[in-house]
């Protein structure tokens, strides 16, 4: 290609036939003299750069390289010069059609003369802007596989922690009560301590299975239209022991009592109790919250702020991820798992809401902003709502009175606490520890309502279920049998549904909300066959 006047001649095709094979080349190729000015481009170089032959000086290399490689690849050029050794680089060059730069990988080798003297240099450039966008992408890949595997077991880590310290008081308290060494204050004080770390564990419990269901799509709603005012006044009820605690203030400001919406009370309750409780738990003693509830637009809009330990701007784009907490070393001054604004943002878009966080940083307090799609507007039915709410506060005592009821468990503690949950609600109850008993109860008694576990050693509840709708045909159609088992997911909620069973119930759960679960399964059972 660059070759003395006497050999151009005496070669004249052989040289043709190297610039032929050097333009078919999808690479750059280009000659240069020994002192790195460049003589010969091939048609490639052209294509790409949009530069017209005859204008291939030097210059245009600088123009070419991308700002941050520019220097990087001049002075390797310069090294190669100096040493002879063969040249090598990854940089970036502009492209004429777009401006947009492409990743190459630069080659050249030096060709000498009889004498060893360096005559020329004959390179390449290499288009790898494919690889290494992919090997960036898979490096980003690595790097968050890695940095989520850290946080996966620092959250185990956690659940291990969150789990075991309601379990460590529940079985202080109660290994006291059983070596009756405490008085009555003391009595008390244990069983409030005992109901509060079981609430908290179960909790736990729930939320790790909500992530669960949310990962794999299978949490659902019940969704009806409801009062925004009740669940903003039921929420800040539930919260006032731990605000009234910390001498907390909290102001309310309600601009419509009437704002409707349409939506899952118990999930829309879970979303607001996390903004409190979160609320309280970082606003220190003396502080303050605020909670308000107005209309925007066409959304119900509600506000929990607070004058507590803010967010950093670090976190707070990350704040509704799963698995990220402020702190989550073994000194962090809080508890929880951390999952509790992740479970908030899912449920707040299932029901085409939305939810917000802001905060001017740490020490500065923070703001939580939910907003919903409003169904309508109208006091009646807030009026139903909340007399509804208000109902179902107290205990459902005496709203089994004439009913007979049996109970399946295989465990002893919880076919007690059932059993006696069901007698003091008005109910006779017979209880059965296994499936074989409870069928050998039927031939003599026909229940008004049966609550069974599932899993169970032996036959299981799947096969009961069966059993004692086949044993008590027809009259048995009209018997509500709820399944209470610790087996709470989608899947076995529609299994032990399509079995026959009329409802599904998860352990742990509040004896109240057992007794009215079986009234209002009991009534739509009624109504359909009257």
């Amino acid at each position: 290609m660059v070759e003395p006047m006497q050999n151009r001649e005496k070669f004249p095709r052989e040289l043709e036939i190297l610039r032929h094979l050097a333009d078919g080349l999808p690479q750059i190729v280009w000659v240069a003299r020994p002192d790195g000015s460049h003589e010969y481009y091939n048609r490639r170089w052209y294509e790409f750069t949009g530069r017209k032959p005859g204008t291939e000086g030097d210059v245009g290399w600088s123009d070419l390289f991308h700002p941050e490689d520019t220097a990087r690849a001049d002075h390797a050029w310069i090294e190669a010069l100096q040493s002879g050794n063969p040249y090598e680089i990854e940089f970036r060059l502009k492209r004429g059609s777009d401006g947009s730069y492409r990743w190459f990988l630069g080659r050249a080798l030096p060709y000498h003369d009889e004498s060893g003297v360096i005559v020329n240099w004959f390179g390449t450039c290499t288009d790898i802007h494919s690889l290494k966008t992919a090997q960036d992408a898979l490096r980003s890949a690595r790097d968050e596989l890695r940095h989520e595997s850290r946080q996966k077991d620092e959250f185990l880590g956690m659940v291990s922690h969150e789990l075991r310290t309601p379990l460590n008081a529940v079985f202080g308290w109660t290994r006291l009560m059983q070596e009756n060494v405490l008085n009555e204050e003391e009595r008390v004080e244990a069983v409030n301590s005992i109901m509060r770390n079981a609430r908290a564990q179960g909790q736990l419990i729930e939320d790790v299975l909500d992530i669960t269901r949310i990962v794999s799509n299978k949490l659902s709603l019940d969704r009806k239209i409801l009062n925004l005012d009740g669940v903003v006044a039921e929420a800040l009820e539930a919260t006032e022991p731990s605000i009234h605690a910390k001498s907390i203030r909290v102001r309310t400001y309600i601009q419509s009592r009437d704002l409707l919406v349409y939506a899952d009370p118990l999930r829309l309750q879970q979303v607001l109790l996390n903004l409190i409780t979160n609320a309280v738990k970082f606003t220190p003693a003396g502080g303050e919250i605020s909670v308000a509830l107005e209309r925007r637009d066409d959304r119900a809009v509600i506000d929990v702020a607070d004058t507590g330990k803010g967010i950093s701007s670090e976190l707070l784009p990350h704040i509704f991820e799963r698995f990220r907490q402020g702190d989550s070393s073994s000194t962090r001054q809080y508890g929880g798992l951390g999952l509790g604004l992740t479970i908030a943002n899912q449920l707040v878009m299932l029901h085409d809401g939305e939810i917000s966080a802001e905060s001017d940083g740490e020490g500065k307090g923070s703001r939580f902003s939910i907003k919903l799609p409003l169904v309508a507007l109208g006091s009646t039915v807030a009026d139903q709502a909340q007399r509804r709410v208000t109902q179902e506060a107290a205990f459902p005592a005496e709203s089994l009175r004439g009913l007979h009821a049996m109970v399946i468990d295989d465990d002893p503690s919880v076919r007690d606490v059932v059993a006696l949950t069901l007698a003091k609600c008005g109910a006779s109850v017979t209880v059965a520890s296994s499936v074989q008993d409870a069928l050998g109860l039927l031939p003599n008694l026909t229940p008004d309502v049966v609550v069974s576990d599932l899993a169970m050693p032996g036959i299981d509840g799947y096969e009961f279920i069966r059993k004692f709708r086949a044993l008590t045909h027809p009259k048995g159609a009209n018997v509500p049998v709820i399944a209470l088992t610790a087996f709470g997911s989608a899947q076995e909620r529609d299994r032990a549904l399509e079995a026959g069973f009329d409802r599904h119930l998860t352990k742990p759960i509040d004896p109240a909300e057992l007794v009215r679960a079986i009234v209002r399964t009991r009534a739509q059972k009624l109504n359909l066959a009257g």
